[in-house]
């Protein structure tokens, strides 16, 4: 049965009975209990309106909770994680921000189940932009914090969970279940910027001018796949610490590695007590190659670590390590191989120790390490058009055995595929940024790709520095701000300034900050193949004391 009813004395509305039952009772709220602004109703009215007919149906979008959020006050695990994550989406925030701007909140799904979150910041604040963070790992959760990040710098600004609900590197939901992995791959980042940009001209009566995708990890590879895939998507693209070539990262790098640190029982062979004294060894070893002592190795490919220095001597049990451990190093760092003796990924740098506390050593008792999880449910569930058997022992895969086998989702969901002309010719922009100290994406292997898309772009008259830039970054760990090195850097406005106003990056300005968010260390980042060199005379907490150049000249 449908029914009419006038929303707060000025829309009328036909619903059906049925419908009503999932309205919250506030909307029924009188006039005279609560008088609401036309930007408030605008909001609160967005649940109503019809956007299942997005690209004709292929991108259906249902608003299930819309309000207006006035003075909203964080508590102190959201003001932290909002500060986490706005320096995660290179947009940082300040350490002490508490109170949100006020904003219009939207919850919502595209099917058949993407969940999203968009905030949309009250119509005198927007800045016209369109910020959309992807998710990271094997995504599966709606994140609050990179929304709350993203609208105190006044971006209408997005998350979603890929098109599935998990946790971690839980792989289960992809189960036989290839709607849900193209979303995963793809899809989902495509159809939440079309449901966006809906809702947005809907609140705004406008489209947003400018559109941009930031994220890192499996979010950084969000970025390339929708340059490639969705070339008109998006006007500019922060890839940090990019999975790019993403069957490779799980099927070689976090197999090898996961092979490398656990023994035939599957128990691990470092343990946290471990990790600091192979840290220590290595900033011994390779710290001051660049001139200055500051715990960060500016470059790991200047370094030439020997982790057989590691090994106990005879009768010694303290500060050293047996050699299955030693071993165990020598395996991380060494790159992957194929049978040809040719190089497929890259090994973990020098410097990344720092972040192997969780990827390469337990943080409980109880679990494994990260790269065994990455490798093992992306084996299992994600790897293959129909799920292996449940009894399948994962230390029975080869990759180079299963390439073929792996072409259909390797064609899903890597994203390096060098030809990025459709997103140049749009007038697209990216940067790709990624920490030297990375230990779970080896910085290596998106240097890798950088060169093979210059190299296909010179091969076509195109100079990928015109559209695409690398920054690397001394230090900085993989999605987190917990490494050595400088990790918060203002990408956004360099993108800004690139898409907007056709200045492109000469060099991309970090920040080390204290517990409390004070700047404690400043240092610029070039575009690769150039580096920051210290000139040997000032401070080196200060960029002043940096010039462009290559370290080993």
């Amino acid at each position: 049965m449908s029914i009419k009813f006038s929303f707060f004395g000025k829309t009328t509305f036909s619903i059906t009975l049925l419908g009503l039952l999932h309205f919250s009772p506030s909307i029924f709220a009188s006039e005279s209990a609560v008088e609401l602004s036309a930007e408030q109703r605008a909001c609160m009215s967005l649940r109503f309106d019809d956007f299942a007919k997005l690209e004709r149906g292929d991108a259906a979008t249902n608003v299930i909770e819309s309000r207006f959020v006035k003075g909203y006050e964080m508590n102190a695990t959201e003001s932290l994680w909002a500060y986490k994550h706005s320096r995660l989406m290179g947009a940082p925030i300040p350490r002490s921000q508490k109170y949100l701007p006020d904003h219009c909140l939207v919850r919502g799904y595209v099917t058949p189940t993407i969940r999203f979150e968009l905030r949309l910041p009250a119509r005198e604040l927007w800045n016209q932009k369109y910020l959309l963070n992807a998710c990271m790992g094997f995504c599966g959760d709606v994140s609050p914090y990179p929304p709350m990040a993203g609208i105190v710098r006044h971006y209408a600004t997005m998350s979603h969970d890929g098109g599935h609900t998990a946790y971690g590197f839980d792989g289960k939901w992809a189960r036989n279940n290839e709607q849900g992995k193209i979303d995963f791959a793809y899809r989902a980042n495509h159809v939440v910027a079309v449901a966006a940009k809906a809702i947005i001209e809907k609140f705004y009566h406008t489209q947003p001018q400018y559109s941009f995708i930031t994220g890192c990890s499996k979010g950084g590879h969000a970025g390339v796949m929708a340059a490639k895939r969705y070339p008109n998507d998006f006007d500019g693209v922060i890839a940090r610490g990019p999975t790019i070539n993403y069957t490779d990262v799980n099927l070689v790098n976090c197999m090898d590695n996961a092979r490398a640190i656990l023994d035939e029982r599957d128990e691990p062979i470092l343990l946290p007590k471990d990790i600091s004294k192979i840290a220590n060894a290595v900033v011994n070893a390779c710290d001051s190659i660049d001139g200055v002592s500051d715990g960060v190795i500016s470059d790991p490919t200047q370094c030439d670590f020997d982790p057989q220095t590691l090994v106990c001597e005879a009768g010694k049990v303290q500060d050293c390590l047996s050699q299955q451990q030693v071993n165990a190093v020598k395996a991380l760092y060494a790159p992957s191989k194929n049978a040809q003796g040719e190089v497929i990924y890259a090994g973990l740098p020098y410097g990344s120790e720092t972040e192997w506390m969780g990827w390469v050593a337990p943080q409980l008792t109880q679990l494994k390490p990260f790269h065994y999880y990455a490798a093992t449910e992306y084996l299992k569930y994600i790897a293959y058009p129909q799920a292996l058997d449940v009894d399948y022992k994962w230390r029975d895969f080869s990759y180079e055995d299963e390439i073929e086998n792996l072409a259909h989702v390797s064609n899903m969901i890597d994203a390096d595929d060098p030809d990025l002309r459709d997103f140049k010719d749009s007038g697209g922009k990216m940067l790709v940024i990624h920490g030297w100290a990375d230990a779970a994406v080896p910085a290596g292997a998106t240097i890798k790709w950088y060169d093979e898309v210059e190299a296909f772009m010179e091969s076509h008259n195109q100079e990928v520095r015109d559209f695409a830039r690398l920054f690397l970054l001394p230090g900085a760990a993989h999605c987190g701000v917990d490494g050595p090195g400088n990790s918060t850097f203002d990408a956004i406005s360099a993108l800004e300034a690139w898409v907007v106003g056709g200045v492109a990056p000469s060099r991309l300005m970090t920040q080390k900050e204290n517990a409390q968010g004070e700047v404690v260390r400043e240092r610029p980042a070039y575009p690769y193949p150039q580096q920051a060199i210290y000139d040997g005379r000032g401070d080196p907490s200060k960029a002043s004391s940096f010039k462009i150049g290559h370290l080993e000249d």
